[in-house]
């Protein structure tokens, strides 16, 4: 599994009007392309208008897959059109499990009390 992490800001006057197509225009589209989409977040204190997504894929190779596939589609570069101008400092990271295998991500079921 990894994890792709996207963060951005929106100018603070625009964060009701993207909120409102992000959910009724995009989350279709990810529902669509049938993503794992592990959800949206916005700053509550500190830097306003900052955002959060977090995705899960497969690997690296589904990523690139499914990933590309969402980001040509025609209909969400139109939207790109519109929330472009509402958007800076776009940031991209992708992650994977830490430690041999993916073994520090698993610890933490262990640190719970799942055994």
């Amino acid at each position: 599994m990894i994890l792709l992490k996207v963060s951005y800001r929106v100018r603070a006057h625009q964060v009701a009007p993207f909120e409102l197509i992000f959910q009724k225009e995009i989350v279709p589209l990810i529902e669509e392309h049938q993503l794992t989409f592990r959800g949206i977040w916005k700053s509550r204190v500190g830097d306003v208008g900052e955002f959060l997504e977090l995705w899960e894929f497969e690997d690296l190779a589904d990523f690139d897959r499914r990933w590309g596939a969402l980001m040509g589609d025609e209909r969400l570069l139109k939207i790109f059109e519109r929330t472009g101008p509402m958007v800076e400092e776009e940031n991209f990271s992708v992650f994977e499990p830490a430690g041999k295998r993916g073994d520090l991500t698993q610890r933490r079921k262990v640190a719970q009390g799942e055994r």
